[in-house]
């Protein structure tokens, strides 16, 4: 092009702008056509088009995406066989975003494509340093919030939080921070605040350690209790508190000695994995309604037990460290610290192999080991009651600063 300036026909036009005002501003097509053009385009390349600029951002997302709150699903799983690629581009961009060095061990939870992280060591914009923020990003459409932390929360420690999101039901997302085992405090995106819930168990399930991971499902959240049960928490608010928490009693043999547990989702199945070694049964929760009252069963969907000819040797020297269910692998920790997976077919070890040895790797297995996933479509997060229109964009600066070493 030489020393010409090239040609912009996208002069996108915001939103909240007058009609009068936009007939009179240059523009090289029609606001129509431009809507026409965008809306054409699949969900991810709506998402790299997000990424171009703010004015093609806010177009796309109060112009071009569905006004309601279902949208078709837009989510893909990471790719086992280049997991240890895929987690060092997705934590150096977090690294950068966050203008500090960030790695697997400051990952609170991941769920549908949307990463959680807490620390005070931000260097971000807008940001103070030293304060803990909750970062939720989404590394697939370059989007950040910084959400400070419940009020009254003085501690450094946060107890456990976790994310709940679900791209085809609403853009809006919520972090749920454990008190305890008796309160949980719920941001939403959708107004920007906080609410604390109160937590209706038994004294007995309250008393027990809970395992820090969970999952969400169907709308609520699940969480495993070393007392024998599944916890299940409506993170919406519910009229009757005594709806607000179920307990429901996992299979009996859960209890035994030097029994590890796991939860996961596939699709419309929450699974729960019981192992002990290579020896493990995956149990996926059943829940049958009856004139108006749910019942809650569990049905095996794989049990594998190795007969000792092959892995009698390593069976008792391996801890279960996370299963994808996807991909039918199992992650474990072995002796001397080395990591193998298992390929599991026709409820039997089909092959058992060290992870290759990366670093970034075994610290995401060793610390987290949530299946990661892409999501295409991008949250919303209103933090400005005072023009209920505006949603906060990334606390990035312009310049994004190199992390050193």
């Amino acid at each position: 092009m030489g020393r010409r300036k090239p040609r912009v026909f996208f002069k996108n036009i915001p939103i909240d702008f007058p009609t009068e005002r936009q007939s009179n501003m240059p523009i090289d097509l029609p606001i129509e056509l431009q809507s026409n053009i965008f809306d054409r385009l699949c969900a991810k390349d709506q998402s790299k088009a997000m990424c171009v600029s703010h004015s093609w951002r806010d177009f796309i997302l109060y112009s071009i995406l569905p006004k309601d709150e279902s949208q078709q699903s837009s989510v893909s799983l990471f790719p086992i066989k280049c997991l240890d690629l895929k987690l060092q581009q997705l934590f150096h961009w977090c690294s950068r975003v966050m203008c500090c060095r960030v790695g697997p061990n400051k990952l609170i939870d991941s769920c549908n494509g949307l990463l959680l992280f807490y620390h005070n060591y931000g260097g971000a914009q807008n940001l103070t340093h030293g304060v803990y923020y909750y970062y939720v990003m989404n590394h697939v459409t370059k989007q950040c919030v910084a959400v400070s932390k419940p009020t009254g929360q003085i501690s450094r420690a946060y107890s456990y939080a976790t994310l709940v999101y679900d791209p085809t039901k609403s853009r809006f997302f919520q972090i749920v921070n454990f008190q305890g085992h008796r309160h949980v405090n719920v941001f939403s995106s959708k107004n920007g605040i906080w609410t604390t819930q109160t937590l209706i168990l038994p004294k007995y399930i309250i008393a027990s350690s809970w395992t820090k991971k969970s999952v969400y499902f169907n709308g609520s959240l699940y969480r495993l209790s070393r007392s024998g049960h599944l916890v299940k928490i409506k993170v919406d608010i519910q009229e009757n508190v005594l709806e607000q928490t179920e307990a429901i009693t996992l299979p009996q043999d859960c209890l035994s000695f030097n029994c590890q547990w796991e939860l996961s989702v596939k699709g419309d199945k929450l699974l729960f994995v019981m192992s002990k070694g290579l020896n493990f049964v995956v149990y996926e929760l059943v829940e049958c309604v009856s004139s108006g009252v749910t019942s809650c069963s569990w049905c095996t969907s794989h049990r594998i037990q190795d007969d000792g000819s092959k892995w009698y040797y390593l069976n008792k020297l391996f801890k279960l460290l996370s299963f994808h269910p996807y991909d039918d692998v199992a992650f474990f920790k072995g002796y001397n610290h080395l990591f193998y997976y298992i390929f599991i077919g026709n409820n039997t070890i089909t092959d058992l192999q060290q992870v290759p040895s990366c670093e970034i790797l075994y610290d995401y297995l060793e610390f987290c080991g949530i299946p990661l996933v892409e999501c295409y479509s991008p949250f919303a997060c209103r933090l400005n009651e005072e023009h209920p229109r505006v949603f906060q964009r990334p606390p990035i600066p312009t310049v994004i600063r190199v992390i050193s070493g």
